[in-house]
């Protein structure tokens, strides 16, 4: 062949591969929440997967714009970022500009904007229904003396713009809200202090006759089907037949067995029935929002439902734009507040949580019906979602907030986890596991806890684990009688789906349980990339242990362990930290330093003075740009910053 027909050839081949691997501009999406927003690029070509996606943003009106976090390829199509700590009730431009060494087939940059959604506004009733215990359905609950009785026939007549007021009293009712307000005029369920849901039977919580059974069993028949009990002392674990109930493996405060007719129960100290109080759920849900939008639910307490195995305080079943907010729900058999569907819900400012879970033994708890959390999201959980500020104690799992589908709407969750304080959990404080696009986990506080987020797997990304305190993970029964590994993160999973991208930047990990480590990446599983910066792992035992095979990006972290090992990298332990950036070219601006935190057993983890962790982090945009001093600080509080609250509520 002529040198110049090889040419053509070899040049027609090149072009080919160029345009394959160029990079085209599909999409951009930007979706604001409340404080925070999330960026989507879709693409094609780049076959190669060698493209990147530089992001910037800049408040509506100003000229300049500002650098923020690149955003992360999740798969071949699509690049996802966030932004955070925006202001509420405001409009953002963003920029993304595609870049690629095969170059761009098209316009390589793109323009969108996202607004960030106002704060619930103080409300002025156009009406407010009565609700009372001493009241009655008859009366038309326009004045207190003319209250209802039930809840659920306030919500049969409540229209958007009304305010039902819930007196103090104890209401034993499942109330399920069908009618929608509007932004403008919500409908409110507000109970006054004192206002109590209750999903137990009336009679066996006020004393009835039991049978004694033998052998500290004591059984009655019911006439209605139950999966929980609670009692004075706490709640009592379900037994799955009279043997096992009788050998109360779970321990105190005792257990239950219901075979379709008759409840046995049985009580570690002995006691008879006579002697305690029985809450027997009869109902299963307390308030069902059922493709309601812009409803709310504040001020009450919500306990004792679960007369089947998916028990719910508040259960938002497709429900959008509707907050329940400053609860105390607990003692609920599955989840305090469940959400199925919907998008732009608000969870804040709750109590949520759970009597006795946390001092079951795990083996016996993990799979069965106290395998409950506090929070939680199942299937398709739509966009913009939000808890934040609730405290969470005592269940098994704290925060589930991925569920199992993509939104319908869209490729991101756009879900934000932020400034919740969760404590004593058996399993994980937060288990984001599912579908978790562009999850946003910042400035959480977690104690107490075997993990503090399990993302296993968590797909297909990312997962933004940002500015959280999880510490003395591993004080728990779970880790000293029952043998489980603690961690900062849980990245192990038998499931084939791969952990997608994860950036964890600016926490502060650090445990005093003897023998625990830091961060324990178990086997078995895979995943797409974990970025860590600017965190501090300290711990009795080792800063770092590495098993899984997932590709890691280990950077200015403080690492501290007092023992002869500071990190095990798959079967090798290194001593020093020189060692270990030497031996894996991971932490090669990291410090070995103890951390020297305020007081951390007071909740306080700012960087106390002359800690080695001021100023001695990376600039991370679109992440720390508020930092205070020549560089930001390692860990998740900016010394010289007071936005990021200390302390445990």
């Amino acid at each position: 062949m002529p040198v110049r027909f090889l040419l053509a050839a070899l040049a027609a081949v090149t072009g080919a591969a160029q345009a394959q691997n160029a990079v085209r501009f599909d999409a951009l999406e930007a979706y604001g929440t409340l404080q925070a927003g999330g960026v989507v690029a879709t693409v094609g070509g780049d076959a190669n997967l060698d493209a990147a996606a530089r992001l910037e943003w800049r408040a509506e009106g100003d000229a300049a714009w500002r650098p923020g976090h690149p955003l992360v390829r999740v798969d071949a199509a699509h690049f996802a970022g966030s932004l955070f700590r925006l202001e509420a009730g405001r409009r953002y431009d963003v920029r993304v500009t595609l870049q690629d060494a095969d170059g761009a087939d098209g316009a390589a940059v793109r323009t969108a904007t996202l607004a960030t959604r106002a704060e619930d506004a103080a409300f002025v009733p156009a009406r407010t229904l009565y609700v009372a215990p001493g009241g009655s359905d008859a009366n038309d609950g326009l004045a207190p003396s003319r209250a209802l009785r039930t809840i659920q026939h306030a919500a049969d007549l409540a229209r958007a713009g009304d305010r039902v007021s819930i007196a103090a009293g104890l209401y034993r009712e499942s109330v399920r809200v069908q009618a929608s307000g509007t932004a403008a005029q919500p409908i409110v369920f507000s109970g006054e202090p004192g206002a109590i849901l209750d999903g137990a039977d009336a009679a066996i919580a006020a004393g009835v006759a039991w049978s004694d059974a033998g052998g500290g069993v004591w059984s009655r028949p019911t006439g209605f089907a139950t999966a929980h009990v609670v009692s004075d002392q706490g709640r009592l674990f379900r037994y799955a037949s009279l043997a096992e109930l009788r050998a109360l493996a779970a321990g105190a405060p005792g257990g239950f067995h219901f075979d379709g007719t008759t409840l046995s129960v049985k009580f570690a100290d002995g006691s008879a029935p006579s002697r305690r109080t029985l809450h027997v759920a009869r109902l299963n849900e307390g308030v069902v929002l059922a493709g309601a939008a812009f409803v709310r639910v504040e001020g009450l307490e919500i306990r004792h439902y679960g007369s089947d195995a998916y028990g719910k305080g508040v259960y938002l079943r497709y429900a959008s734009d509707c907050t329940v907010g400053g609860n105390a729900i607990h003692d609920v058999g599955s989840l305090g507040v469940w959400m199925k569907g919907g998008e732009r819900n608000l969870i804040e400012r709750n109590a949520v949580g759970d009597s006795a879970v946390y001092g079951w033994p795990w083996g016996l708890v993990h799979g069965s019906g106290a395998d409950n959390a506090a929070i939680g999201f199942t299937d398709d959980v739509g966009r913009g979602n939000v808890i934040r500020r609730n405290h969470v104690y005592g269940t098994y799992d704290g925060l589930r907030p991925c569920g199992s589908l993509p939104p319908a709407g869209g490729f991101g969750n756009e879900t934000d986890v932020y400034e919740n304080t969760l404590e004593r959990h058996g399993d994980d404080a937060i288990e984001a596991e599912g579908h978790c696009a562009n999850l946003r986990l910042w400035g959480n506080r977690i104690r107490d806890s075997l993990m503090g987020f399990a993302v296993a797997p968590a797909a297909p990304g990312p997962v933004w684990i940002v500015r959280n305190v999880a510490y003395d993970l591993g004080r728990t029964r779970s880790t000293t009688l029952d043998g489980q590994v603690p961690s900062a993160i849980k990245i192990n999973s038998g499931y084939p789906t791969p952990v997608g991208p994860l950036r964890v930047y600016h926490n502060t990990f650090l445990t005093t349980v003897d023998g625990a480590d830091a961060l324990v990446l178990m086997q078995p599983g895979s995943g797409a990339g974990l970025v860590s910066r600017n965190n501090v792992y300290a711990a009795p035992g080792r800063a770092l242990t590495k098993l899984n095979a997932i590709a890691a990006d280990f950077d200015y972290d403080a690492l501290h362990a007092p023992g002869a090992t500071l990190v095990r990298w798959y079967d090798a332990n290194y001593a020093t930290l020189a060692d270990f950036s030497a031996g894996t070219g991971q932490e090669p601006h990291g410090l070995a330093v103890p951390p020297a935190l305020a007081d951390p057993a007071a909740g306080d983890f700012t960087p106390a003075a002359g800690s080695a962790l001021i100023d001695r982090g990376v600039a991370l945009p679109g992440i720390d740009d508020d930092y205070a001093g020549a560089a930001p600080d390692i860990g998740a509080v900016e010394r010289d910053e007071a936005v990021f609250a200390n302390g445990f509520d």
